[in-house]
């Protein structure tokens, strides 16, 4: 079988976009790649930028074009060009990503796409069947068609705030046409899917991400915080940090405002370290208060390390399709804490591989973290139950099973 994947980019994201599938599947798979922005060496990525540089200059520019005037994602040409490339003529089946992270390809080829070759789409988040945006907070315009003034535009162009309308109609039309099978990672995704205008009418199956249990696993904390330089008579409180200034948007998204509300809520009983993963400036205030350790953007075993060396991992986005951390956390053995009303409270199977509080309540957050690092029994016992489900629930094994199944269905089927 010929897998061909389409994607913005190759190794940021690698776990999920279908990158690490090349390395874990053998014979007789073959296992390819297109991509715009190309970061690893691999042969088997194929970049669809153009190779001239004049080319490259007059398409890059024109696609900043688009992007002002609020047609990206519909003048893109690379989606146009597949069928002429060798690597989509050997394809048996072609997986699309997160196609609307770069205005490179247009969604408007994929009818003539989908004639040519069976295709699965993974939606990663609910861009697919809005007017544009991967995240639509409280609005639900995205049910209706976009049709009034957009309360969260995703892009600067110039009529951003009523574009959305004509995107949203363009998706319709164009989906109608598409034979496509869907893909998720998460029940909130897939109730999204139902209840949306746009794509309710396409086959959708769920198949959780999947991450190499033989890697992410409990190790000693004691060795892990030796290794860190982490205090051993510490609490250590785990998860991502995001500059608001530099990426409000994303600030937003990951809740970054209600986790600093709540620790500046929760009152340590003890010394206790806050493990601050890729951006730790919106926290530095918090100083007098804890003990502030910045790894920076790490991964690998530096990763599992860090996890492992936590007592919890918080994870307070409010608007979070699957949340792949969380999983991370939950296989090294660390209980996560979120909020409601996201896909995380049932991907961290809670109460069981963690606590789930009501969204935006910073006071519930703190309480949360109050009540596991006071009660090591409690602590310990969720720990080791977040195991369970990740050994149940999130293996690579299982992920490439799903996922070579359903191909063999598609095409059987095309």
């Amino acid at each position: 079988m010929n897998i061909l994947h389409i994607n913005n980019t190759d190794l940021a994201g690698g776990r999920f976009n279908g990158f690490y599938m090349q390395e874990l599947l053998d014979k007789p798979f073959n296992v390819e790649m297109v991509v715009w922005n190309k970061e690893s060496k691999n042969s088997n990525v194929y970049k669809s930028a153009p190779k001239n540089s004049v080319l490259h200059f007059f398409t890059k520019n024109f696609m900043r074009l688009t992007v002002r005037l609020g047609f990206d994602r519909l003048a893109g040409y690379s989606g146009w060009l597949l069928p002429y490339m060798d690597y989509f003529k050997r394809a048996d089946i072609i997986h699309i990503h997160q196609i609307h992270n770069h205005p490179n390809f247009s969604i408007l080829s994929l009818p003539m796409l989908a004639r040519k070759k069976p295709i699965v789409w993974t939606i990663h988040d609910p861009w697919a069947m809005t007017g544009g945006c991967e995240h639509s907070f409280e609005c639900e315009r995205w049910m209706t068609g976009c049709n009034s003034r957009c309360p969260h535009p995703r892009t600067r162009s110039l009529l951003n705030k009523y574009t959305p309308y004509l995107h949203w109609k363009i998706k319709k039309s164009v989906y109608r046409k598409s034979k496509l099978t869907l893909i998720v990672a998460s029940k909130w995704m897939k109730n999204r899917i139902e209840r949306s205008p746009l794509l309710s009418h396409l086959p959708c199956h769920l198949i959780p991400f999947g991450i190499d249990l033989n890697i992410f696993k409990p190790l000693s904390k004691i060795e892990c915080r030796k290794k860190l330089g982490i205090p051993l008579n510490a609490k250590v409180i785990a998860f991502r940090g995001i500059a608001i200034n530099q990426n409000s948007k994303m600030s937003q998204y990951k809740g970054i405002k209600y986790l600093i509300e709540a620790l500046k809520i929760y009152d340590p009983l003890e010394p206790t370290v806050l493990l601050i993963f890729e951006n730790a400036s919106a926290f530095n205030f918090l100083s007098d208060k804890y003990s502030i350790f910045t790894p920076g953007w790490i991964d690998g075993i530096e990763l599992v390390s860090a996890l492992a060396a936590s007592d919890i991992f918080l994870m307070p986005s409010i608007q979070e399709s699957f949340g792949l951390m969380a999983v991370e956390a939950m296989a090294c053995g660390t209980p996560v804490i979120v909020f409601e009303d996201t896909s995380l409270p049932d991907v961290i199977k809670a109460p069981v591989g963690g606590i789930a509080v009501p969204s935006k309540d910073s006071k519930a957050f703190a309480n949360a973290i109050n009540e596991l690092l006071i009660n090591d029994e409690k602590r310990i016992k969720i720990g080791l139950q977040a195991r369970i489900i990740a050994e149940k629930e999130y293996s690579t094994q299982e992920y490439l099973q799903r996922h070579i199944k359903l191909y063999q269905d598609v095409i059987e089927n095309y």
